[in-house]
C-alpha cells in the first residue's frame, strides 16, 4: 500500500475517533442535566410536602429575626422529621411571644391527633402565657386522665409538682395569703391527698382567720402532725393582729403611746389614708377584711413606670363581685405612714366604680403593725412590729 493511502486511512481514523469522542461528551451533559432536574424537582416536591403537612411553617435561620435569636432553642437532632421540625417551630413561637401562631399551629394537629401528650404539652405552655395558673395546672391534671406512658405520666407529675410548690413559694414569701387559698382551693380537689397543698391551705386560712376552714383542711393529716400543730399556733396568734375599732374614750384626747396618729379621711363608715408608691400618693381605703393590698388599674399605671416591681403571676382573686383573673405584684418598697416597707403584694382589678380612692389597703400591710382605729377621732394609732 502507497504511503499516500495509508496517510488517507489513518485521517479517516483520527476524525472517527474524534466523532466519538464528541458525541460521548454531549450524552454525558444531557445525562447530568436530566438528574439534575429530578433530585430539584424531588426536593421542591418535598418541600411542599413539608410545608403542608399539618400546615406547620418551617424554621428558617434567614428568616429569624433578631427577637427570636434572643430565645435561642436547640434545633431538632432530626433535620428530616416534619414532626420534630413542627414542635422546634411551636416552641420558638411561644418562646418569642407569637402566640396567635403557636396556638392555631396547635390546634390544628390537636383536632388530628387529640391525645398527642407532646402538642398536649405545648397546649400548657401556651394556656400558662394567657391564663392564671390554676387553669394551666387543671390542664395537667386533665392529661393525668389519658392512657399515658409510664415516662410520659411521671413528666406531667413533675410540671405538676414544680409549679404548684413554686407558686406557693412566690405567695407565701409576699404573705399573700387570700390569693394562696382561692390559688390552692381547686387544687386541693383535684389532688386532696398532696401534702404541700393540704399544708399550705390550712396555713392561708389560718392567717386569715378562718379556724373552720383550717380544720376542714387539716383534718387530712394525720393525728399529732408537727405541722397542723404549727398552724393551729398561727391561728391563735391572730386574735390579737386586730385590735377592736371602737372609740378608745369618748370625746377624748388621742392616745399617746403609739408611734404615728396618721389622720384618716372618712367616707361614711369607711376610711381612706395616704400611701406613696414611686413618687406618686395614693389614697387607699382601710380594709381590715383584705388580705392583701389592691390598686386600681389606673392607679397602677401612673405607678409602673416609676417604681420598681416584680410580676409574681396571674390568679383568681375573691371580690365581692365575684372571682376575677388579676395579675400580683411585689412592690420593691412603699411608704405609709412615714415607714418604708420592703416587698409588698399588691393586686390589680379592675374597679371601674371604685372612684373615691385608688384602692384597698390590706392585712399584709397593717398586719406589719400593732394598731388602732380610733373612730371618735378619725385616727390610726400605730405601733410597728417588725413582724
Amino acid at each position: 500500500m502507497s504511503k499516500f493511502g495509508l496517510s488517507i486511512i489513518l485521517l479517516c481514523l483520527g476524525i472517527s475517533i474524534s466523532l466519538n469522542v464528541l458525541f460521548w461528551f454531549q450524552l454525558q451533559s444531557v445525562v447530568t442535566t436530566d438528574q439534575s432536574n429530578n433530585v430539584g424537582q424531588q426536593l421542591a416536591q418535598g418541600s411542599a410536602n413539608e410545608n403542608n403537612a399539618g400546615s406547620f411553617p418551617l424554621y428558617n435561620a434567614q428568616q429569624r429575626t433578631a427577637e427570636q435569636s434572643e430565645f435561642e432553642l436547640s434545633p431538632p437532632s432530626d433535620e428530616s422529621s416534619q414532626y420534630q421540625k413542627a414542635i422546634y417551630w411551636i416552641k420558638q413561637q411561644l418562646a418569642a411571644g407569637e402566640l396567635p401562631e403557636a396556638k392555631e399551629a396547635i390546634q390544628a394537629y390537636l383536632r388530628n391527633h387529640p391525645q398527642n401528650i407532646d402538642y398536649l404539652l405545648l397546649e400548657g405552655q401556651l394556656i400558662a402565657k394567657t391564663a392564671p395558673i390554676s387553669e394551666v395546672l387543671a390542664h395537667y391534671y386533665g392529661l393525668l386522665d389519658l392512657p399515658l406512658q409510664t415516662e410520659e405520666k411521671a413528666k406531667v407529675l413533675a410540671l405538676i409538682t414544680e409549679l404548684t410548690n413554686s407558686n406557693i413559694d412566690k405567695l407565701k414569701t409576699i404573705r399573700s395569703w387570700d390569693v394562696l387559698a382561692t390559688f390552692l382551693e381547686p387544687l386541693w380537689q383535684f389532688d386532696p391527698t398532696r401534702r404541700s397543698i393540704i399544708v399550705a391551705l390550712a396555713e392561708a386560712y389560718a392567717y386569715q382567720n378562718q379556724e373552720f376552714l383550717m380544720e376542714n383542711v387539716l383534718a387530712s393529716l394525720q393525728q399529732g402532725d408537727l405541722d397542723a400543730a404549727r398552724i393551729r399556733q398561727i391561728l391563735g396568734q391572730q386574735t390579737s393582729v386586730i385590735k377592736t375599732s371602737t372609740p378608745i374614750q369618748e370625746n377624748g384626747p388621742i392616745a399617746t403611746d403609739y408611734e404615728r396618729n396618721i389622720k384618716l379621711r372618712a367616707l361614711g363608715d369607711h376610711y381612706t389614708t395616704p400611701v406613696m408608691i414611686g413618687r406618686s400618693t395614693h389614697e387607699l381605703m382601710l380594709d381590715t377584711g383584705a388580705t392583701t393590698t389592691v390598686l386600681t388599674a389606673e392607679a397602677f399605671d401612673r405607678i409602673s413606670r416609676r417604681t420598681s416591681w416584680e410580676y409574681v403571676g396571674t390568679y383568681k382573686i375573691n371580690t365581692a363581685g365575684g372571682l376575677f383573673d388579676a395579675p400580683v405584684y411585689q412592690l420593691k418598697q412603699l411608704f405609709f405612714a412615714g415607714f418604708r416597707l420592703d416587698n409588698v403584694a399588691i393586686v390589680v382589678l379592675p374597679m371601674p366604680d371604685f372612684s373615691y380612692a385608688d384602692g384597698l389597703l390590706g392585712m399584709n400591710i397593717l398586719r406589719q403593725f400593732d394598731f388602732k382605729i380610733d373612730q371618735q377621732n378619725d385616727t390610726l394609732l400605730l405601733n410597728r412590729t417588725g413582724s
